[in-house]
């Protein structure tokens, strides 16, 4: 009797774990394959508010879709040990926040094709940086942005009839469809011997309504030019500010589809907002 009712425990154990088992889902092979792991690599000067936004993305990825993550906060330079880990964990993806930090990394991340790098500037572009390699992309705000955020203002003084006084320098020229080369007396070059008592004499004689810097003076000249009093626009002082939601948005469609897109590109419009001295 004490043998048939231990029989009869058993049997019940084997069905109840029989069905319990039918009730424990397989892990899809794919989906695991699908998993990412990513890298952030930030600045000292990274916005507080920008890391409320990327802690709070990072966070949601993992929890919600399984994304590990790392993330290298107030980096100036990377060590040698932050080297040696890059290279030792297999990163699907590192992305590297900021110009200086950008100018320090992208020569070694060139070398190291076995990762994805992502590098994400914060500063307008003169001309946009080239890059080939299928493993590194490149996002900039090029000068056809710039050009085209500016554009509005100038030919609002063009059309008014206001007389722009224009300072820049030999390796940057102004745009011919602001300042046509008929009119190059409007248009005053720093590097040039002797610059100033002439710029002095033509914008005064000109009535000059506004003095555009086009390219980034030393304090010195700035105050020189404040003398005049004479309007300025800073237009080298144009910055941009990231605008995190649309780019981490991005950046997770990117990972989740696989549609990496390597090399420099120009920012979505919603993902940078340009900042003018105005």
């Amino acid at each position: 009797m004490r043998l048939a009712k231990t029989i009869i425990v058993c049997i019940c154990i084997i069905v109840t774990l029989a069905a319990c088992g039918k009730n424990i889902p397989a892990i899809d092979p794919q989906l695991l394959q699908s998993k990412s792991s990513v890298l952030f690599i930030t600045g000292p000067a990274f916005p507080e508010a920008s890391k409320n936004k990327l802690n709070g993305a990072l966070v949601n990825w993992r929890d919600t879709n399984h994304i590990a993550f790392e993330w290298m906060s107030d980096t100036s330079e990377l060590s040698e040990q932050q080297w040696n880990k890059i290279k030792s964990v297999s990163y699907d993806y590192i992305v590297v926040a900021g110009h200086s930090l950008i100018e320090s990394i992208l020569p070694t991340a060139q070398q190291i094709t076995s990762r994805k790098w992502i590098m994400l500037d914060d500063q307008p572009v003169q001309e946009a940086t080239e890059v080939q390699s299928d493993h590194i992309m490149l996002k900039q705000v090029p000068q056809a942005r710039l050009h085209a955020e500016w554009d509005v203002w100038v030919r609002q003084q063009l059309v008014s009839g206001r007389t722009i006084e224009w300072v820049t320098q030999s390796t940057k020229p102004i745009p011919s469809d602001w300042a046509p080369s008929e009119e190059a007396e409007y248009i005053t070059l720093t590097d040039a011997e002797g610059w100033y008592p002439q710029f002095q004499f033509q914008a005064r004689q000109h009535g000059a309504n506004w003095i555009v810097t086009y390219v980034t003076l030393d304090q010195s000249v700035m105050n020189r030019l404040k003398n005049l009093s004479i309007p300025i626009v800073n237009m080298a002082a144009t910055g941009i500010e990231q605008q995190w939601d649309a780019i981490l948005s991005g950046l997770f469609d990117m990972m989740q589809n696989k549609s990496w897109k390597p090399g420099s590109q120009p920012y979505a419009d919603s993902e940078v907002k340009i900042v003018k001295n105005l």
